[in-house]
């Protein structure tokens, strides 16, 4: 199955069209209109959504927008002229026409009462996608309400992955959802001794991610990584961990990657690495970990968590700009270093599950990048 492609549109054009799931031609505006909604986000919390300069999906100003106290509901909705109630009654038009509004002022002048009416409204878009992105804004300029919830658990249970992904991102950072999406979690697998010297190559999951099927032996990346690139031997088994959101379980984490990567018999292996999978390799790197070339896919930037660079001869960054879940996660979509040993590969947009896929890797010759 090949991986999910948009294109950017202009966030002030991308509100005109109702995005809907079972309109193919539509997807590109939905995964716009989300992008644009948490950079708005990401300004109420006081973060940069990203360092680039976009010319095609170019962004308000969003420094004005951020906050430290919450707005009452009806104050978020007043911006709208409706309240709570009377918005699950307004007709798709009327909506769309009022977030199209909402989006020129906040292009000619950000406020953070233009921001909280339009993650009330988005939250009532047809689209997934666009509503779990709006209940991630909503959370952070009103409180945590059953509104939120059930954008969020309606999101968390789709079929469409990205939506899935970005909702158990946006309940990871929310205390009383935070079950929910532990839910994924697995227990810390026990790492077993074999009589075997190699370096062979490794991949490893993401956050919520360890039953995944994708980085296994027999799964599509495996498999892809297997066939395209014979020269790097990849190992027969790959490595999996809790996939928990917590910086204690990913430094748990760490020490069993060290453990395990000693009792494989893997000298200086290669790493694939996916979303916080590549944060788990980066602090093992701290201790002692060694890796030839460390691929990161989609791994949320976050200065702490930077790996040892002497410890690792190469480092290829493969990510796609404006990436939602990063977004969500509150981290950074550039890796800053003046390390020569830091390669980016920046291509397509939005969709955290990309990188992992081997059409996106053919389609962006990305298999003689590593």
């Amino acid at each position: 199955m090949s991986y999910q492609r948009f294109e950017p549109i202009d966030p002030r054009d991308a509100f005109t069209v109702t995005a809907r799931p079972d309109d193919e031609a539509t997807q590109s505006a939905a995964a716009s209109q989300a992008a644009l909604l948490l950079a708005i986000r990401a300004g109420v919390l006081g973060d940069v959504p990203t360092a680039e300069k976009l010319k095609e999906f170019p962004l308000p100003n969003v420094r004005p927008l951020r906050r430290d106290r919450h707005l009452k509901v009806a104050d978020a909705c007043a911006h709208l002229g409706a309240s709570e109630r009377e918005l699950r009654q307004d007709g798709e038009p009327a909506l769309e026409q009022e977030m199209t509004r909402l989006i020129r002022e906040l292009y000619r002048k950000p406020g953070i009462d233009a921001a909280a009416a339009l993650f009330e409204a988005a939250m009532f878009s047809p689209h997934p996608l666009v509503a779990v992105a709006g209940a991630a804004g909503a959370r952070e300029t009103t409180r945590l309400r059953p509104r939120i919830r059930e954008t969020l658990e309606r999101g968390f249970n789709s079929e469409d992955r990205l939506t899935s992904r970005l909702a158990v991102a946006a309940m990871s950072q929310m205390p009383p959802m935070q079950d929910l999406a532990r839910q994924q979690v697995i227990r810390q697998p026990k790492s077993r001794k074999r009589r075997r010297k190699s370096n062979t190559a490794v991949i490893t999951h993401g956050t919520w991610a360890a039953d995944s099927a994708w980085y296994r032996p027999g799964g599509d990346f495996y498999e892809a990584v297997k066939a395209r690139r014979p020269d790097l031997h990849l190992h027969d088994q790959s490595f999996t961990w809790t996939g928990a959101y917590s910086k204690r379980a990913r430094k748990a984490d760490a020490r069993l990657l060290q453990q395990w990567i000693g009792d494989q018999g893997l000298g200086t292996p290669d790493f694939f690495a996916h979303s916080h999978g590549g944060t788990v390799a980066n602090l093992a790197t701290w201790r002692g970990v060694e890796f030839d070339r460390l691929v990161l896919l989609s791994w949320p930037v976050h200065r702490d968590w930077y790996p040892k660079f002497s410890n690792v001869r190469r480092i290829v960054d493969v990510r796609v700009h404006m990436d939602l879940v990063i977004m969500a996660d509150r981290g950074r979509q550039r890796f800053k270093s003046r390390s020569s040993k830091v390669k980016t590969h920046r291509n397509g947009w939005f969709n955290h599950s990309a990188t992992h896929e081997p059409d996106y890797w053919d389609e962006h010759g990305l298999w003689d990048k590593v």
